[in-house]
């Protein structure tokens, strides 16, 4: 089974193609030595033309990503088809990190002493455990949640240095302009209606902050105050379109302040747009709960 985040196999290989560490989520290994020096050679090709990025080759139902670190070690996933490559870049980049700066003398080792590895595995399990968590804060976002960024967990990343650099060079002036309005109070909607920035620009950068775990995302519920013969008085006053009466009535049932507004417009045909549309209009008469987006774990 490849789990949640598609990862069939996780492999660690030695400049010269030697492996040094292997995982897989089955008793089925196909990352073998033979692939493993085809990759290497690969590899090395792509280092003569100044090639130094996470680069993948696709194969049937499969996937391989790999990232070189330095002239020292290859590190690859094999993943299925279609699984979340945004995810999988940032994990892979994680237990690289983690490999290089656990086992750096070891490999500094002309022969390495291979059992020494093995207990890479528990940190491995760890962190696939966290970043499943992120695949379920990334498959909920939408137009209509609204994130906040986690102020502890934020400055401790820019104390460390590098993070607002990168975030820079990665989003430039909308980026600065988008990162302040990101207050566990603005949905992404919103925002983009707010800044004049398109949703897609928006959400560019939820994700990039998701998958770093410096977010928490919660899905807006509608919650209408009243259901009675004085609301449809209320409706009356505001001169509600018969359009949009039709499609309040069918959803007034369903705006309970459970239901987030996206799963609302799935079971009613529309788009959440048009629903929200409608929604505004009954001004101080809907209140909008919030719902956290679960599954992160604490990360070590």
């Amino acid at each position: 089974m490849a789990g949640k985040l598609g990862v069939q196999e996780f492999m660690v290989l030695t400049s010269g193609g030697t492996p040094i560490f292997h995982y897989s989520c089955s008793d089925v290994r196909k990352l073998d030595e033979l692939l493993s020096g085809f990759l290497s050679a690969i590899t090395s090709f792509a280092t003569e033309f100044g090639e130094r990025s996470i680069q993948s080759l696709t194969f049937e139902g499969s996937e391989l990503l790999y990232e070189q670190i330095e002239d020292s070690c290859l590190f690859i996933f094999l993943v299925e088809t279609g699984s979340s490559e945004k995810v999988l870049r940032a994990l892979l980049r994680e237990l690289s990190r983690k490999f290089m700066g656990r086992y750096q003398t070891e490999l500094s080792m002309d022969i390495p002493i291979l059992d020494v590895f093995m207990d890479f595995e528990h940190e491995v399990r760890g962190v696939f455990t966290y970043y499943e968590g992120i695949l379920i804060i990334m498959s909920s976002l939408s137009a209509f949640v609204i994130p906040e960024v986690k102020k502890d967990t934020m400055d401790l990343v820019i104390r460390s240095g590098g993070f607002l650099d990168e975030f820079h060079r990665d989003f430039g002036g909308a980026g600065n302009r988008i990162l302040p309005e990101i207050n566990g109070k603005t949905s992404i909607y919103d925002m983009s209606r707010n800044l004049g920035v398109s949703i897609d620009e928006i959400s560019d950068i939820i994700e990039y902050l998701a998958i770093r775990g410096l977010l928490k995302v919660s899905k807006i519920c509608p919650f209408i105050k009243s259901n009675d013969s004085r609301f449809d008085a209320y409706l009356d006053l505001i001169g509600l379109p018969n359009k949009d009466y039709q499609l309040l009535e069918r959803a007034k049932s369903f705006c309970n302040g459970d239901r987030p507004l996206v799963d609302i417009s799935e079971r009613l045909g529309v788009v959440p747009e048009r629903l929200h549309e409608v929604l505004e209009k009954l001004g101080e008469e809907v209140e909008w709960h919030l719902i956290e987006v679960s599954g992160l774990v604490e990360k070590e």
